[in-house]
């Protein structure tokens, strides 16, 4: 079977600057690649997130409810929550806590709507899986 070698999603924007300052200085993502109206960004390792302007895209910038999430694994899920609070950034749900699934996560948004998700797993076989630093953040 061919490899694949690394994964990009991309998100489509009306405002492509608004969009990139959110990535940029709120998330903190790396800059990878910038073509001019498209914008990539390092998530980690070999995940990235692109957001492109709809003008010049192959997609169109979101018309209602978002129809994606994109869930990013943080090793601790209250962290980002505060520092997302702080940014004025909208968050969508309160803290959860899912013991039957083993996670911690809550949901927000990006400036124009698209459906994010700051997530962290608390079974210790599986945190490793997904990229996490050590043990779960209070435990």
């Amino acid at each position: 079977m061919p490899e694949i070698c690394s994964q990009i999603t991309f998100f489509y924007y009306k405002d492509l600057a608004k969009a990139a300052d959110f990535y940029e200085r709120i998330m903190g993502f790396e800059l990878a690649d910038d073509q001019g109206t498209c914008r990539i960004y390092r998530v980690r390792g070999s995940a990235f997130l692109g957001i492109v302007d709809e003008r010049y895209g192959h997609c169109s910038a979101r018309k209602s409810e978002s129809s994606v999430l994109a869930t990013f694994v943080v090793d601790d899920v209250r962290e980002w929550h505060e520092h997302l609070r702080k940014n004025g950034v909208t968050i969508t749900s309160e803290l959860l806590s899912k013991p039957e699934i083993q996670i911690e996560a809550f949901f927000f948004e990006d400036p124009e709507g698209y459906a994010l998700e700051a997530q962290s797993f608390l079974n210790p076989a599986l945190r490793p899986v997904f990229g996490h630093g050590g043990a779960p953040a209070g435990r």
